[in-house]
């Protein structure tokens, strides 16, 4: 499908879509004003029309073939519009022929990208409208003949009450693990979580099939995260592109970020904490390569079941009890080799307090102890994005907005989780 991003590029034979950056300041031939889409636009030659072309009809018996009706173009919002909505307003039409060019600026002369539709009759813009920004729409259309018309309009988009932000897990340039999940948490409530989820795109190389779901955040903030259907492929490069800027989320309140975000997956590292046999198998690349004893969640605070994963690392953290609520059962200035697996507060560390119970009893407050060389050991191997399996568990399972948790929910509650699904179209399940 053609897009239009401003770039000059010779026609094509046959009425193909031809491309022109920066405005046409001087249309050729006007055959129809701009138009809210409710009237319909004038042929050349009748009142209040252009100049030029000619219509269809008799050539008084000469023989010729008679000339093709003019075309017309519509641009929707019409020309001087104030107010106009970000987001699903503006649209360029033509009928009775083709379109050959279609051009829109912002008040500081930057492109907005849009795509042609296959047959021509149509264009509208990649992505929302900036709020309370003043732009310009030229556009030019043939007919079968090859006549040439031009229409030029102007319009202003409405100004936010108040914007969202969302806080990215995701940097540019980052290598993440084999379970990485994007996730944006909002600062305000998502109401249009569609509109949201429309303008989010995930592009894998290799493609994976994998989907947005909405969720709660620990704290309760709106959350929406992506996962593919299953663990990335090693070496998979990764590009989140959020166009957030004036998407409504709420009457009157609209996004403000636009974010090109690449990263890439790393080798694959996968720990498998079995509290039954008090140990954790560490594969890489599906062969183990260590086998660590362990002591898990005793009887009173067991550790959840599920899949998390690695969140972050810090090789000397105070731990408090008090901060998870658990009273002052601890406080602990200066705990190594600490691996971050939950929100609220689950950790893979050295315990070395706990020497003579790795591998025989489970008796933390529900962390993942391990002796000091193999916390080490532990904590040099895992990047961010690692999964950790916890299997055989006597407790709960972790809930997928604690940390990075969605890897305990079934595939297809996944993608019913999907705004996207839940208005009746398809999720983003190929990228």
């Amino acid at each position: 499908m053609p897009r239009i991003h401003g770039a000059s590029r010779t026609g094509v034979a046959g009425g193909g879509i031809r491309l022109f950056a920066g405005l046409m300041v001087a249309p050729l031939i006007f055959i129809a004003g701009c138009s809210s889409g409710e009237e319909k636009p004038k042929p050349a030659g009748s009142a209040g029309g252009g100049t030029g072309g000619s219509t269809a009809g008799s050539t008084g018996g000469s023989g010729k073939k008679p000339a093709a009706a003019p075309a017309a173009i519509v641009i929707t919002p019409a020309d001087g519009t104030k107010s106009v909505e970000t987001d699903g307003v503006l649209k360029v039409a033509a009928t009775g022929g083709k379109l050959v060019s279609v051009a829109v600026t912002d008040g500081k002369g930057k492109t907005v990208s849009g795509v042609v539709s296959p047959d021509g009759s149509g264009w509208k813009p990649d992505a929302p409208l900036a709020n309370g920004g003043a732009y310009t729409v030229a556009a030019k259309a043939t007919n079968a003949d090859g006549a040439e018309v031009g229409v030029q309009s102007r319009f202003n988009t409405k100004s936010a009450d108040d914007t969202f932000k969302a806080d990215f897990n995701v940097e540019p340039d980052d290598t993440w693990g084999v379970g990485a999940i994007i996730s944006l948490k909002f600062n305000t409530p998502i109401k249009d979580k569609a509109a949201v989820e429309r303008n989010l795109k995930v592009v894998a190389e290799p493609a994976v099939t994998g989907s947005w779901s909405w969720l709660k955040d620990l704290d309760g903030n709106d959350r929406v995260d992506y996962r593919p259907e299953k663990y990335w492929a090693s070496g998979t490069k990764v590009n989140l592109k959020a166009n957030l800027t004036g998407v409504r989320a709420a009457p009157g309140v609209y996004g403000d970020q636009t974010k090109d975000i690449k990263f890439t997956i790393g080798r694959s590292l996968v720990s498998t904490a079995d509290l039954k046999t008090k140990h954790m198998s560490v594969k890489q690349d599906g062969a183990e390569i260590k086998n660590l004893p362990i002591s898990a969640g005793g009887p009173n605070y067991p550790t959840w079941g599920g899949t998390m994963v690695v969140l972050d690392k810090e090789d000397g953290i105070r731990m408090n009890s008090e901060t998870v609520g658990l009273g002052k059962a601890y406080d602990m200035e200066n705990v190594r080799h600490a691996v971050h697996l939950t929100a609220s507060g689950t950790y893979a560390h050295g315990a070395p307090w706990n020497d003579g119970k790795f591998g025989e009893v489970n008796d933390s407050h529900g962390c993942i102890g391990m002796g000091a060389s193999n916390a080490k050991t532990f904590y040099d191997m895992v990047i961010k994005g690692d999964p950790v399996e916890i299997v055989n568990s006597t407790d709960k399972t972790v809930k997928p907005g604690n940390g990075l948790g969605g890897w305990t929910v079934e595939w297809a509650t996944w993608l019913k989780g999907s705004a996207l699904t839940a208005d009746g179209a398809a999720p983003a399940a190929t990228s």
